[in-house]
């Protein structure tokens, strides 16, 4: 009996699979151009709405594969130093789950601690007023403080910041254990999607170079981080800033951020500086903190990784915007790496190549990472 006659056959099916590819692809050259910009449009504005409605599980599985891309190279660096596969698959899982669950428990406490203090913290701001007020005339500004920092704004300030750190530490718990999950299924998994696309596969046989690229850019971005946060850690413990653990964290993870990411990392930590110490002590934060972004995104990241992928700082903001709305809280940690890989999958084509280009700083061919 001929496979194709029988519908249930894998081979039927691909032909009919084909068959409809090609049919909707003869359909859309057929039509004009404007009717094809319309298709493509409710087409897009579909996957939007859809991504958007299954929010709740794209978010930590998104966050869970990026840890995922993060801690792979451990599970390497163990096999490099001659460690069974098993032990540093066991070491790589271990690791992954104590850190993410300290900083789990972490977030928690300290959003918790934060929202017993709304109203301390309220206080202390509104306290500082007239100071901040003759700070502003010793420059020419006369303004009326109530109406440039209302006292109804400060407590809804702190209560969002304690939310989103909730909903972060809720979706890292999930995410955490998606990640052990991959790691220990992973190269099952990667050999099972080659077999089903082929090896000729243009994704298949893209894939090893784009995921090397990927690590090793996230590898460079991690050390950034890790003197970022550390900076600011040290900052914040000495000018006596309240959570200063948490407020360190989030700006290791936010810094995957070109900018902009230290810059919102910085705005909760100011705002108990100024509560607590004054004016000064909220300045000398703020610059200090301004001070290590410049250093981490003007000098280390160029030096670090030899300008290898510089993303477009237009393309940052949009995707950073794009993926808070379609995602949540957690769209602010993993909207880069999207924006990595995307970047990364359309350099390893040439046809999409100049695309790449458009969406980076880059003005001639690609250098490899030093880091």
């Amino acid at each position: 009996m001929d496979a194709r006659a029988d519908p249930s056959t894998p081979a039927a099916m691909s032909s009919d699979t084909e068959g409809a590819t090609r049919g909707f692809a003869s359909g859309l050259r057929g039509r004009t151009t404007l009717q094809a910009m319309l298709y493509t449009a409710v087409a897009v504005g579909l996957l939007l709405f859809l991504v958007q409605w299954a929010q709740p599980v794209l978010a930590p599985l998104l966050l869970g594969l990026f840890i995922t891309a993060l801690t792979a190279p451990v599970f390497g660096w163990a096999l490099g130093k001659g460690a069974p596969p098993a032990a540093a698959l066991l070491v790589t899982i271990g690791g992954v789950l104590a850190i993410g669950l300290v900083i789990v428990l972490i977030a928690f406490a300290s959003a918790n601690q934060l929202l017993a203090s709304v109203d301390q913290y309220t206080a202390g701001v509104m306290a500082r007023y007239p100071e901040l007020a003759s700070a502003l005339s010793a420059i020419g500004l006369t303004v009326r403080m109530d109406t440039l920092i209302p006292s109804d704004a400060i407590p809804t300030v702190l209560r969002t910041t304690a939310g989103v750190v909730t909903d972060i530490a809720s979706a890292l718990g999930i995410a955490v254990f998606i990640a052990a999950l991959l790691l220990l299924d992973g190269r099952r998994l990667a050999t099972l999607i080659g077999r089903g696309l082929g090896s000729q596969n243009p994704m298949v046989r893209e894939a090893p170079s784009v995921a090397r690229a990927a690590v090793t850019y996230f590898g460079v971005r991690v050390r950034i981080n890790a003197v970022t946060a550390t900076g600011l850690l040290v900052l914040m413990l000495v000018l006596g800033v309240d959570d200063a653990l948490l407020w360190a964290i989030a700006a290791f993870f936010l810094s995957f951020v070109p900018y902009l990411g230290l810059t919102l990392a910085l705005i909760p930590p100011t705002l108990l500086a100024f509560a607590e110490s004054g004016l000064a002590t909220a300045a000398v934060l703020v610059v200090g903190g301004v001070i290590l972004n410049l250093v981490a995104e003007s000098i280390l990241e160029p030096a670090w990784t030899g300008r290898a992928l510089s993303l477009a700082t237009w393309l940052v903001f949009a995707m950073f915007f794009a993926a808070v709305w379609l995602l949540g809280p957690v769209g602010m940690l993993v909207s880069m790496p999207i924006t990595v890989m995307i970047v990364l999958l359309l350099r390893s084509d040439d046809q999409s190549r100049w695309i790449a280009s458009l969406l980076t700083r880059d003005t001639g061919e690609p250098s490899s990472p030093t880091g």
